[in-house]
């Protein structure tokens, strides 16, 4: 299986509609009211967005349930992320997830968000995530996503994450990735597109939009 992997780069939004691959984007509260009717038509081919749902044990992005229904009415594949604090029980951040995410048929497999390790050691981190992922799989069905920086990759969960797919952000060359598999590649957090005031990060998968259905909820 492929794995998941987010790179940003400083990129030309005109290459965006160049790609080989099937490109998406990434956006939660802090985008502000999106207006996806625009969304739908912009000049960028959008297939997928990932929505930030949820933060730490108690934390809830205010404008999920609302991003998620209008990006899922406009007919693109959505799914959603947490994002992981790493000084508080990943038990209780999961539940946290879980009663806020509703997944459906369709849509994308469910993203543990972690670019920190706080005051834990990188035992505790990597028990923590791979608990949350484990209780995440079991309660979808399908296997979950793991997005982190390239270098909190390399130094604190590479070798130790689990058969999860892997969603990588660095700043780089546009897929130039080495030493890692990838399916998501987040290689700009420069991406304006209409609808949506503020940018947004721009991914590549890494593969057909047939596969990328493929790992989705069933």
């Amino acid at each position: 299986m492929v794995l998941a992997v987010i790179l940003n780069q400083r990129t030309e939004n005109t290459k965006l509609t160049k790609s080989k691959y099937v490109f998406g984007i990434d956006i939660s509260h802090y985008q502000g009211n999106i207006n996806w009717r625009k969304v739908a038509g912009t000049h960028h081919p959008i297939k997928f967005v990932y929505i930030r749902s949820t933060m730490g044990i108690n934390g809830k992005d205010k404008r999920y349930a609302a991003n998620y229904r209008n990006a899922r009415k406009q007919g693109f594949l959505v799914g959603a992320y947490h994002y992981y604090r790493p000084n508080e029980n990943s038990t209780r951040q999961f539940n946290n997830f879980a009663a806020t995410v509703k997944l459906r048929k369709g849509d994308l497999p469910p993203v543990l968000d972690i670019e920190l390790i706080g005051r834990q050691s990188r035992a505790s981190i990597v028990k923590g995530v791979l608990n949350w992922l484990r209780l995440a799989q079991r309660k979808y069905g399908v296997k979950p996503v793991l997005y982190t920086g390239r270098h909190f990759y390399d130094k604190y969960l590479k070798g130790r994450g689990g058969n999860y797919y892997l969603w990588i952000s660095s700043f780089s060359s546009k897929h130039k990735i080495r030493h890692h598999d990838w399916t998501f590649h987040q290689f700009t957090d420069k991406v304006r597109v209409t609808g949506i005031r503020s940018t947004v990060d721009g991914n590549d998968f890494n593969g057909t939009l047939e596969e990328l259905k493929g790992i989705c909820v069933r």
